[in-house]
């Protein structure tokens, strides 16, 4: 067999191992644009997860190494934290920071200071932009800035979800091509790179999706992180939480007012999740890790892969989780 590979993840088609990447049935393979993984998901929406290590070392040094090389690291605009910052000043090319997910954000949220909390608090360059890939909002503002700076290979890179295939191929119909590229919500969708030529001037390519360990994707089974993301605009789920009082949120997620005052808790998280309000002494998921976080300005409580919620007053909180890497704070970025 020569090495043909599957245009939507990547991989060097096999069919020597069903249980590796790139499997497809040798009676099929001479035909076979698509890995056996890629077609069920795309046809039948039959999720797996590809049990490969990403070398995200060895995937910034090669890009490092590049000479012509451009980096566009897409952002999930529900998941801004440190440990992207620490990524992205990893890159030693021209960099675009691209905030994704646009539509799924409350309209609350002004694109203007989401741009301005990235700038402040993640990296300070004039390179960033907003866009949705589901409503094609300023990807063709992308493409145009970008032709205008004469960028010749642009990496598209991030971390898994963060929408890094869904906007190639919406680059990909912006050229009038067709989109090809694996999209889904689980990790490791992207099993290698994959480089397209998009025209003369530009070649892009997708990279695998770096992997957070504090995600929360890494502490439930995938098929439930499928309910977790959002798929349209999140419906903000704000609550008046008086002392010894709590919102339990599913089987994933407690968030108790211990404080002497009442506070407020906003959502910005998929509003589809069962939201319910009890009181402390209710043992409903006090069995998970725990953590005390003291309130001294509004503040925005991440809970990695799934959201943040804004805490608005002055006070103290008690939030449990499935683990306590997927709990952080920042300054409120609304």
């Amino acid at each position: 067999m020569n090495n043909k590979k599957c245009i939507g993840c990547g991989s060097v088609l096999q069919s020597d191992n069903v249980n590796k990447e790139g499997f497809v049935k040798l009676s099929v393979y001479e035909k076979s644009s698509y890995c056996e993984r890629c077609f069920k998901i795309m046809h039948y929406g039959e999720y797996s997860v590809l049990d490969k290590k990403i070398d995200a070392d060895g995937i910034i040094r090669n890009i490092n190494s590049d000479n012509i090389a451009s980096v566009a690291f897409l952002v999930d605009a529900l998941n801004i934290n440190d440990n992207i910052k620490k990524y992205i000043n990893r890159f030693k090319n021209n960099k675009y920071i691209v905030i994704t997910k646009k539509d799924i954000l409350p309209k609350s949220i002004k694109e203007k200071k989401l741009i301005e909390y990235v700038k402040n608090n993640i990296i300070n360059t004039d390179n960033i932009i907003c866009v949705s890939s589901v409503k094609n909002y300023h990807i063709d503002e992308f493409l145009k800035q970008i032709e205008k700076d004469n960028v010749r290979r642009l990496y598209i890179v991030g971390f898994t979800n963060s929408g890094k295939s869904t906007f190639i191929n919406h680059i990909l119909t912006s050229n009038l091509k067709p989109p090809t590229i694996t999209t889904s919500s689980v990790p490791n969708t992207t099993a290698s790179y994959i480089t397209i030529k998009l025209n003369d001037k530009l070649t892009i390519v997708d990279t695998p999706g770096f992997i957070d360990n504090n995600a929360i994707y890494n502490f439930v089974d995938y098929h439930k992180t499928l309910k977790f993301y959002p798929k349209k605009e999140i419906k903000i789920k704000t609550f008046q939480v008086r002392s010894g009082y709590a919102i339990v949120v599913n089987d994933i997620l407690r968030i108790e007012n211990i404080g002497d005052k009442l506070n407020s808790f906003s959502f910005y998280m998929n509003d589809k999740l069962r939201y319910e309000k009890v009181k402390i002494k209710n043992e409903k998921l006090k069995i998970l890790h725990n953590e005390c976080i003291d309130i001294d300005e509004p503040t925005d409580i991440l809970i990695n892969g799934l959201g943040f919620i804004r805490v608005t007053k002055v006070g103290n909180i008690k939030v449990y989780a499935l683990d306590n890497r997927l709990i952080s704070k920042r300054k409120s970025m609304i």
